[in-house]
């Protein structure tokens, strides 16, 4: 992203550059990316945070005011990380791998478990209703700014709130409206895609094979690289993802796996039906439901 954001101010680009996904946060976003890009380069925490930054940008009014404020957040960030960092300590990368993670790869209770199938399985159209009963609608009120107060913050509590708890309960029933007609009429289409790959760790790395086959003695046909941790703390191991694969000497099989889900299919096309009809409000409804389709908690 630090690449991308050079290349924005490099072309002279103008559009507001959005940071999000499990891996980013508002430091990085405000000490490595921001300050290479001298129009809004924002971290948002999440798909359904987007939606209020969006329109605060879209807002000619209060756009360059709503930069500035970010502006200043992201200053006051800076300014902090680095105070931070004057007394911060890091081991070495050799000291920090002494300080590793260890498990006992051979004791009965730690043996890794082999996967009931190795390779890709695909969840195909997988049932939307299936779904529901797990949705974290904590999210959903937050695209609609709708917080209500200790004790009533989350769902379904926030129903019982003195400020926002009768329009978030009647955004909630118009969610529930538009779901069923989702589910009826097969608007979304959820797809989710798993594999489960042999694997071994070296050092911090950790390689993928394709046969399941020990000794895993193939050439890998992919390696994911770890960092470790290295900055002073006062207990607890050095961890790096790695460390949770058995290594490749100990002889034993071991397995990683990952996951992709979208509930995004048929998104597109229903917003465009509601854009014909200058519908922005059923737009907005419909992109958050399928962001929370996509991030059921189970």
């Amino acid at each position: 992203m630090i690449h991308v954001a050079k290349e924005m101010e490099r072309l002279g680009m103008k559009l507001p550059l959005l940071i999000g996904g499990a891996t980013t946060s508002k430091t990085h976003t405000a000490v490595k990316i921001a300050p290479c890009y001298s129009n809004p380069a924002i971290h948002v925490l999440d798909a359904s945070k987007s939606v209020v930054v969006v329109s605060s940008l879209l807002k000619e009014l209060d756009k360059q005011e709503f930069f500035e404020e970010i502006q200043e957040e992201y200053e006051e960030i800076r300014e902090d990380h680095y105070d931070s960092l004057k007394d911060r300590h890091f081991f070495t990368m050799n000291e920090a791998r002494k300080k590793k993670f260890t498990i006992d790869w051979k004791n009965p209770d730690t043996k890794p478990m082999k996967p009931m199938f190795i390779g890709v399985k695909v969840f195909a159209d997988y049932d939307i209703s299936r779904l529901v009963s797990y949705i974290d609608w904590k999210p959903f009120f937050d695209v609609w700014q709708l917080r209500g107060k200790y004790p009533n913050r989350n769902y379904p509590k926030i129903f019982k709130d003195k400020a926002v708890g009768e329009e978030a309960q009647r955004v909630f029933n118009d969610a529930q409206t538009m779901l069923k007609r989702i589910i009826k009429e097969k608007l979304l289409k959820a797809t989710g895609i798993v594999g489960f790959y042999p694997a071994h760790s070296v050092g911090d790395d950790i390689q993928v094979f394709t046969d399941d086959e020990m000794p895993r003695q193939q050439d890998p046909k992919a390696v994911f690289y770890g960092l470790r941790q290295q900055a002073e703390k006062d207990s607890g191991p050095y961890t790096c993802l790695s460390d949770f694969i058995a290594p490749a000497e100990t002889g034993v099989a071991d397995y990683i796996g990952a996951f992709a889900v979208s509930v995004g299919f048929g998104t597109y096309e229903l917003c465009q039906q509601y854009e014909q009809d200058f519908d922005d409000y059923s737009i907005i409804m419909a992109k958050s439901l399928a962001d929370r389709l996509a991030e059921v908690r189970i």
